[in-house]
């Protein structure tokens, strides 16, 4: 009797583990990262501990649809100091296959300003470096890519006008 009821158990779990059904394929959501570039960055004001600038970078959606209402995160460095982090959400639509600029306000503190002028003494550079993600809202639902762009900027090469 025993072997009996161990064949028939053993042929009852074999037939519901093999009767599950393929899981439906689902299609892959056509998604193209967006691109993040620094364009600008600004003193936009001074304090008693730290400043204030605005990043300004320039958001390209290569998508065939639009996208909505990008949210930033970002961290910028100067040299290998880490001068401002946090994220920004932009109010606006951004068209397919076109580009727009947004102005992210950040804030940063004297002690890491001053570390990170370090950096320039002896150099006459700045190699700057912004990563973080953007995350967009599509007609598949909200989608994030990461970015990290560098750069190298020399301040001592700017000419400063008028002969």
């Amino acid at each position: 009797m025993r072997k009996v009821l161990a064949a028939v158990s053993f042929t009852l779990v074999a037939a519901c583990g093999g009767s599950r059904a393929p899981a439906p394929y689902v299609l892959p959501v056509p998604f193209d990262e967006p691109s993040v570039a620094i364009r600008d960055v600004r003193l936009a004001g001074a304090g008693l501990t730290g400043g204030s600038m605005d990043i300004v970078v320039s958001v390209y959606n290569p998508n065939d649809y639009d996208v909505q209402a990008p949210r930033l995160s970002y961290k910028l460095y100067v040299g290998q100091t880490q001068l401002t982090d946090g994220y920004y959400d932009a109010n606006i639509a951004l068209a397919a296959r076109d580009s727009a600029t947004v102005k992210i306000p950040a804030t940063f503190s004297y002690l890491t300003a001053r570390r990170a002028g370090m950096s320039v003494v002896g150099t006459g550079t700045i190699d700057y470096r912004m990563l973080g993600r953007i995350s967009v809202g599509t007609p598949y639902g909200r989608m994030s890519a990461p970015y990290d762009r560098m750069g190298r900027f020399a301040p001592l090469s700017v000419g400063l006008g008028g002969r």
